[in-house]
């Protein structure tokens, strides 16, 4: 007598979108459900497959790529699931909430591995065999899968612009009733009792000291050491970051980097790649949200301290011996200009180091090889100094560029509504011009918004404070003696954005971070026999 075949398999797969729905009775009820079914269908429910993506959105195949429901299909393949099992969903929004042709794709794909799929709330049961029997089945089926997809991409569109709303009442500087967001600054706090965000006083003091300490001269290494030095307490952690056992200064270059110590915060719109829905976070305007803790003429000069280029490689841990490393552009070819030593001949020191187009010092082609001695460079710009600095650009009025950013923000406000439009345009049109239409809107918006923070941007590096600060540390440079190069340096890259050496016409052409006029420097070349003039400005 042969023994009863063993009774088919069954999986209960579980998903939902967000971990706050864990807190609720979604995982439970699905459970239930998938074994209610299967003690009365005669199935054997399995326990060892953990088919459970917890917080998983089903909108772009991640559950079917990463999560739990891939686990699955790849047990299917290697025939560790037999065929003839069954696979356990609430809904068909539970199994995807794709695009249409990819939820199809990875449906039928289960179907015809020879898994049977079950929808608990309706007890309706797909096979391979059933749908070529009962061609409505994939009617049916394709209206579920449309109305998950569209169920999905609208709850997402009522997120954004919930998100938008939010972010253009904080713009508009109306009173939090709560906090804007959780993720606060390490020295910042919520203040349920004031609705307000203020700074935690011993924290607020460390981010004012390596700021005091940087502007000083400090480098961040050295601050983060003074601070593990003196026993400053690390901060807590956040959410699953675990606290540091001592201080960093990687940390404090984040510190320094960041808008928040003077009170502004970056939200950022979260949009998806077309092609790999590929998580792509777009920043959008900088707002005033938080109480500043330090002022903003200090946060900008060591903002660009920080933030200037710095060697790399072998050569990270030395100190610049080249006043202009960084900033030399080539008149010619317009290529970055080195600093070559050829050797110390006969007591001549620096008169052998020279400064030539790294493109010809490589023996590249598109560049001539002409030589200059640094120190003529250095001495011509140390001679000129004063009268540069007194004839330099101090920054534009900025009445212009508030004009081009007030016409960006009305522009921003009407491409904003023209995307809305052309979303429920495309949601009820559902044809491939109508989706391009929007996706052509959605560009233009997102390029205008890029285009108004390029401006403010602009307008904060023309202040003036921070102008008269930058040409005050070059002058102070070039007049030291002896000059030390890696300060020269240090204060040439915060002020200036690229120097153009001419080997021929024996100038060197200044152009400013804060101005689009440049200077004019000479100074002595083999290449050209003449006389330094003083420098003059151009337009």
């Amino acid at each position: 007598m042969t023994a009863p075949a063993p009774p088919p398999r069954a999986y209960s797969y579980v998903r939902f979108s967000t971990v706050e729905q864990r807190k609720g009775t979604s995982l439970e009820r699905q459970t239930a459900a998938a074994r209610k079914y299967a003690e009365e269908h005669g199935l054997e429910l399995d326990t060892e497959l953990d088919l459970q993506d917890l917080g998983v959105s089903g909108f772009r195949l991640k559950n079917a790529e990463t999560g739990a429901l891939g686990l699955f299909l790849r047990a299917v393949e290697d025939g560790r699931v037999p065929k003839g099992s069954y696979l356990l969903v609430e809904n068909i929004d539970r199994l995807t909430r794709s695009n249409m042709f990819d939820a199809q794709t990875l449906f039928m794909n289960i179907l015809r591995a020879g898994i049977t799929v079950v929808t608990l709330t309706n007890n309706q049961t797909y096979s391979r065999e059933s749908i070529n029997t009962d061609p409505t089945q994939t009617l049916f089926l394709v209206v579920e899968l449309m109305r998950a997809n569209q169920e999905s991409a609208r709850k997402g569109q009522l997120v954004s612009d919930a998100k938008e709303r939010k972010r253009q009442r904080l713009m508009s500087g109306e009173t939090l009733a709560k906090p804007y967001t959780k993720q606060t600054p390490a020295w910042i706090a919520w203040n349920a009792e004031d609705k307000s965000y203020q700074l935690i006083p011993e924290r607020a003091d460390v981010v004012r000291f390596v700021f005091q300490q940087s502007d000083a001269g400090w480098g961040l290494d050295r601050v983060a050491r003074a601070l593990n030095m003196r026993g400053e307490p690390t901060w807590g952690a956040v959410g699953s970051k675990r606290k540091g056992d001592h201080w960093r200064g990687s940390y404090l270059r984040k510190i320094v980097a960041s808008k928040a110590p003077i009170g502004m915060f970056t939200p950022h719109k979260t949009t998806h790649e077309r092609d790999t829905g590929r998580r792509k976070d777009i920043p959008l305007d900088a707002v005033a949200l938080w109480p500043a803790v330090v002022d903003e003429e200090l946060y900008w000069r060591v903002s660009r301290r920080t933030q200037a280029r710095a060697p790399r490689g072998k050569n990270a841990d030395r100190a610049p011996t080249n006043a202009f490393a960084g900033v030399l552009r080539c008149a010619r070819c317009g290529g970055t200009v080195i600093r070559v030593s050829k050797g110390v001949a006969h007591g001549r020191g620096r008169e052998n180091v020279y400064l030539v187009c790294a493109r010809a010092h490589n023996r590249a082609h598109g560049c001539e090889y002409l030589a200059v001695r640094y120190r003529d460079v250095e001495d011509a710009f140390k001679s000129n100094v004063e009268h540069v600095i007194r004839t330099a650009p101090r920054g534009k009025n900025t009445a212009a560029i508030d004009r081009r950013i007030n016409n960006l923000l009305v522009g921003v406000e009407l491409l904003e509504s023209e995307t809305r439009d052309a979303a429920e345009f495309a949601a009820q049109e559902k044809t491939p011009a109508a989706r391009e239409l929007f996706r052509a809107k959605e560009a233009e918006l997102e390029r205008t918004r890029a285009t108004l923070r390029d401006l403010r941007g602009q307008r904060n590096t023309l202040t003036t404070a921070s102008v008269r600060s930058r040409l005050k540390e070059v002058y102070e440079a070039f007049s030291a003696e002896p000059l030390s190069p890696a300060t020269a340096n240090a204060a040439v890259k915060q002020a200036i954005k690229t120097i153009t050496l001419d080997a021929r016409e024996a100038t060197l052409a200044l152009l400013w971070h804060h101005s689009e006029e440049s200077q004019v420097i000479s100074f002595v070349s083999p290449h050209k026999d003449w006389t330094p003039t003083l420098p003059e400005a151009t337009g």
